[in-house]
């Protein structure tokens, strides 16, 4: 009896209902029209083992083809990506990529962090050449490179400094005084033996962080490789009977000019000699290249040169920094 009565009023409820569907609103019911198939990704881009935050990195979803950027604190943010698994990575410039792989659920956000790994860089290279004349062994020929590098991470996570041309790397070391790596290329290190092999030749710095983070510097060129210069012409050596000029304690340095067209200065360097060692006493740089003769010691200091022996060269300067020394000419201050 209580069960037809159950049945009873079941039926007199279709009938007042009209016999309706249950509503789907669940948008967790696939049969629901409020269900959406896709999920979101939320997060933050830091420096590897670093709490700073990477801005305008590039988040991208492999599946769904769509990037978005991190803001000024390192944040992004990805609505409607495709649930399922998803790929994300996470780029920038200078910066080693970072991959994701996660499982995505409907209507659900899922939070991420990227730590990337920023390479090292290069602020300033420069290749400067250098020719020195010499009576013993021979003409010497080099090239002074330098380099200031940074990294993201500091520059205690710089590793190496190269020095790239072709395919050989020349070590550079670091000065902590001059702040920046060093590296003395001499023409019997490259293949030719003489550094005019390197004009025209792209070159570059190549940096290794400590987590082996490679980067390669924009190529950069040699600008002039001075083949002539000054030539002492008082005080010197006789070449024939080896007799060394003798001057007073304050001597007035002569020599002919180079023959080039190009704008260049002079730079006038003095040393002491005590048995065979050179002490250097006095250099006068930026001397304009009207000049064929300089008084030592150039200003109103009162500084004289003690009797000995003595030595000077002078060189010939460019606007590059390119420069190229004569032979030392030798002389006697009573």
């Amino acid at each position: 009896m209580r069960y037809f009565t159950a049945i009873t009023l079941i039926c007199a409820l279709a009938l007042i209902t009209g016999c309706k569907d249950a509503s789907r609103d669940n948008p967790l019911d696939p049969n629901s029209p409020q269900y959406a198939n896709t999920a979101s990704v939320k997060g933050y881009v830091f420096l590897l083992n670093q709490s700073s935050a990477i801005n305008s990195a590039t988040i991208s979803s492999l599946e769904d083809g769509v990037s978005v950027l991190s803001d000024t604190g390192g944040y992004f943010h990805f609505s409607n990506l495709t649930m399922g698994n998803q790929t994300l990575i996470c780029a920038k410039d200078n910066y080693v990529p970072d991959t994701l792989q996660i499982f995505l659920q409907s209507n659900t956000t899922e939070e991420v962090i990227f730590e990337l790994n920023g390479a090292p860089y290069v602020l300033t290279q420069n290749i400067f050449t250098r020719k020195i004349d010499q009576y013993y062994p021979s003409t010497q020929y080099f090239v002074d490179v330098t380099a200031s590098v940074n990294d993201p991470n500091g520059m205690v996570d710089v590793d190496s400094v190269w020095f790239a041309v072709d395919t050989l790397l020349f070590l550079m070391d670091y000065s902590v005084t001059a702040k920046q790596f060093q590296a003395a290329i001499y023409k019997y290190d490259l293949p030719t033996n003489t550094i005019q092999w390197l004009v025209n030749r792209p070159l570059s710095i190549r940096s290794k962080d400590c987590s082996n983070a490679v980067n390669l510097s924009d190529p950069f060129y040699i600008s002039r490789i001075i083949e002539n210069t000054a030539a002492p012409a008082y005080p010197t050596i006789n070449t024939t009977t080896l007799q060394m000029d003798t001057t007073g304690p304050t001597p007035l340095f002569q020599w002919s000019p180079p023959d080039v067209t190009f704008n260049y200065t002079y730079t006038l360097i003095l040393s002491r000699v005590v048995s065979d060692i050179r002490t250097v006493v006095w250099i006068y740089t930026n001397l304009n290249y009207s000049y064929t003769q300089f008084q030592f010691p150039s200003d109103n200091s009162g500084l004289a040169l003690s009797a000995g022996e003595y030595v000077w060269t002078i060189s010939v300067v460019d606007d590059f920094g390119n420069y190229s020394r004569s032979k030392e000419a030798p002389f006697m201050v009573q």
